[in-house]
C-alpha cells in the first residue's frame, strides 16, 4: 500500500470530486483514478460511487476513511519526529498563546528560553484566550499563555503579571513637550472607541465610561493588531495593555493619553498547564525567573 494512494483517497473523500482533488494535489486526474483503484484492489472493496462529475464514499469507504487518516497522521508525525531528531531536538513543547501575547511579549521570551534550552523544539499554536484552557486540557498543547483565567479543575493556573491598561490615540504630529496635553473627554467625544480587543476588561470599562461621559461611540474590533492599525490610521482610539503598544509609543506612532477621569483596569497574563513534564517545568521555571507569580 502506497502512502500516496491514501493521501489521494482522503483528499477525494473531502472534495467528492476527482477534478478538484487533482488541482489540490497537483497530479493528473487519471492518476487520481489509478490511485483509488490500486487502493480498492488492496482492500478488496469499492471505495467510491460516481454520480455525474462527483464521487461519493461507499459504506466501505466511510468505514476505511478514519483508518486512512490515522495512518497518514502517524506517517507525517513519524517524518516530523525524525526531522526534529536530525536537527538535535529531543523533546517538543507545544505552547498555546493568545494573539495579543504572541505579538507582544512572546518573541522575547521564546528567544531567550530556546537559547537556554536548545534541545527543546517549540511549537506555537495561536488561539483566542477563551480557547486556550480547552486546548491545554485536551492535550493539544502542553502549556498555555492567556489573558483570561480558565475554569478547568484539572488545570494548574499561575498569574504571571499584571499589565496596566492605557488609553492610546494616533500621533497627530504635535510636539508632545510644548503642545497642550490631550484631553480624554475630547477624544472620547470625537473618536470611535475600538473595543473588545481584549477578553477581560471591556464590559466593566465601558460601564465606567458610560457613567462619566454622556456621549461616545464604539466599534468592536476583536484583534489587537487590527485595532492598532486602525488607531494609526486615525479611525479611533482604544484602551490597551501597555505591553501591546510599547513599540508604537517608543516610535512615536501613538500617544498615551492621561486617564485621570476614570480608573483604568489591569490586564493579567496567566500560565496554564495540565501536567508538569520536564519541558513544562523548564518553561515554568524560566518564566519564574522573569516574573514573580503565584
Amino acid at each position: 500500500m502506497d502512502i500516496k494512494w491514501l493521501k489521494t483517497f482522503v483528499t477525494a473523500a473531502e472534495y467528492e470530486n476527482y477534478r478538484k482533488t487533482s488541482e489540490v494535489l497537483f497530479i493528473a486526474q487519471p492518476t487520481i483514478t489509478v490511485h483509488v483503484k490500486n487502493l480498492e484492489e488492496v482492500l478488496g472493496q469499492e471505495l467510491f460511487k460516481k454520480t455525474g462529475r462527483n464521487v461519493f464514499l461507499t459504506q466501505a469507504g466511510r468505514r476505511f476513511l478514519p483508518h486512512a487518516k490515522q495512518i497518514l497522521d502517524d506517517y507525517y508525525q513519524g517524518i516530523h519526529e525524525m526531522e526534529s531528531w536530525k536537527q538535535g531536538y529531543k523533546v517538543k513543547l507545544v505552547i498555546a498563546v493568545s494573539p495579543l501575547i504572541a505579538a507582544s511579549i512572546l518573541p522575547s521570551i521564546l528567544r531567550r528560553f530556546l537559547e537556554k534550552n536548545p534541545e527543546i523544539e517549540a511549537v506555537i499554536k495561536v488561539k483566542e484566550s477563551i480557547e486556550i484552557g480547552d486546548t491545554v486540557a485536551n492535550g493539544t498543547a502542553h502549556v498555555g499563555l492567556a489573558r483570561i483565567e480558565p475554569f478547568h479543575q484539572e488545570l494548574h493556573v499561575a498569574e504571571l503579571y499584571k499589565d496596566q491598561v492605557i488609553l492610546v490615540t494616533a500621533h497627530d504630529g504635535r510636539d508632545v513637550e510644548t503642545a497642550p496635553p490631550l484631553e480624554m473627554e475630547e477624544l472620547i467625544h470625537e473618536h470611535l472607541i475600538l473595543t473588545h480587543n481584549h477578553p477581560g476588561y471591556w464590559d466593566d470599562l465601558l460601564a465606567e465610561i458610560g457613567q462619566k461621559f454622556s456621549r461616545y461611540r464604539t466599534m468592536e474590533v476583536s484583534q489587537v493588531n487590527i485595532t492598532k492599525k486602525f488607531i494609526e490610521e486615525g479611525l479611533g482610539i482604544s484602551f490597551l495593555p501597555r505591553s501591546s503598544v510599547t513599540r508604537e509609543l517608543m516610535e512615536g506612532r501613538m500617544l498615551e493619553v492621561s486617564s485621570e477621569d476614570i480608573p483604568l483596569p489591569q490586564a493579567a497574563t496567566y500560565l496554564i498547564y495540565k501536567e508538569e513534564t520536564r519541558e513544562v517545568a523548564l518553561f515554568k521555571e524560566f518564566l519564574r525567573g522573569l516574573y514573580t507569580f503565584r
